[in-house]
């Protein structure tokens, strides 16, 4: 029998937890620690895998496990992944990649000059819809993309209830860089200019100090323009926690997508709603099998197979200088250069 994998998980937060279940149910791979500041969390994750754990990283970048998920909250990035990038270690890290371009640049040095290999987690690459609208446009389906909208926005649940930091994040750095990276994997191009506005006031009322919503134009060399628009505020009586729509014109055809809606409905007593997997439900077969899990498991193969993954720290860098870019012009009121601040 092949020896799996033996990987390591920073982070056991809502998602973090997740990792771990993804790689024991693989069956590459398997979870040989755990690691989280929370002690006690960290315990409990660990004596329910049979792993080890602890919470120091700095004990992970000493030990012989070759392979990290990184899922500790937006704003705490860096100190993870620059410390086991140092050690030469594999890393996966959730999006965003950092929310410092500064920061992001130091890690694309780090990963470059690292013997492992890197990859942050866009998991709606993985989605088979969003995939078929990349074909489609790789394919020429729709001729050259000139025009589009994507939206990406949660119920203001999440940043009430669901982070505890959502004060030091926003819809910005937590649902933009998904949109961001799928348009720009879509159209093939890195932008040019960002052009954006910004409203706070509603969140702040209710003590999380951060954006309510955004809206941003981005123009790509070929001429495309693309409206992205984010919101932490939509109404928790929306039959879904997130709210995503896209559409994308080409020269010679149009895409639209409602990814919310997925051609279910259910209405009870209480509530309409659409149906969501939850996280961390097995299938009646017993699978996980959800579009979200794949590209950990995608990363396991490309650490085996000595492939270097998609998602690259490159682009992760590129996705934060267009949210710092987004900040940037909010500030001014000016159309802000992707060039001038990558250098």
């Amino acid at each position: 029998m092949t020896e799996k994998l033996k990987v390591g998980v920073v982070g056991l937060g809502i998602w973090g937890q997740n990792h771990p279940l993804v790689y024991n149910d693989y069956h590459r791979s398997e979870v040989a620690v755990v690691c989280d500041m929370n002690e006690e969390r960290a315990r409990e994750v660990a004596e329910r895998l049979g792993c080890d754990w602890t919470t120091s990283v700095d004990e992970l970048a000493s030990s012989d496990v070759s392979t990290f998920s990184v899922a500790t909250p937006d704003h705490t990035h860096f100190a993870p992944v620059s410390t086991l990038l140092k050690a030469d270690k594999n890393v996966l890290v959730e999006k965003p990649l950092t929310t410092s371009l500064d920061e992001a640049r130091q890690l694309v040095e780090l990963a470059e000059a690292s013997s492992g290999i890197s990859m942050v987690d866009y998991h709606l690459r993985w989605d088979p819809q969003w995939s078929m609208v990349k074909d489609t446009v790789s394919e020429g389906g729709i001729g050259r993309p000139h025009m589009g909208y994507i939206r990406l926005s949660d119920a203001i649940e999440v940043a009430e209830n669901w982070l505890s930091w959502a004060g030091r994040s926003g819809p910005h750095w937590f649902l933009y860089p998904h949109i961001f990276d799928l348009m720009t994997w879509i159209v093939g191009e890195e932008p040019e200019t960002v052009y954006a506005t910004g409203h706070r006031g509603i969140l702040q009322a209710k003590g999380v100090d951060t954006y309510d919503a955004m809206q941003a134009m981005v123009s790509f060399p070929s001429g495309a323009n693309i409206t992205f628009e984010t919101s932490w505020v939509v109404p928790n009586s929306n039959p879904s926690v997130t709210d995503c729509h896209m559409v994308l014109y080409g020269e010679t055809g149009k895409i639209e997508y409602d990814q919310d809606f997925s051609g279910i409905s259910f209405a009870t007593s209480e509530k309409y709603f659409y149906p969501w997997v939850p996280l961390g439900k097995r299938d009646r077969w017993g699978q996980l099998n959800h579009y979200m899990y794949a590209p950990m498991k995608y990363f396991v193969d490309c650490v085996l197979d000595g492939r270097t993954p998609e998602c690259t720290f490159r682009e992760g860098m590129v996705n934060t200088a267009m949210i710092e870019a987004t900040l940037r012009s909010i500030e001014t009121g000016q159309p802000v250069k992707l060039a001038e601040l990558l250098g």
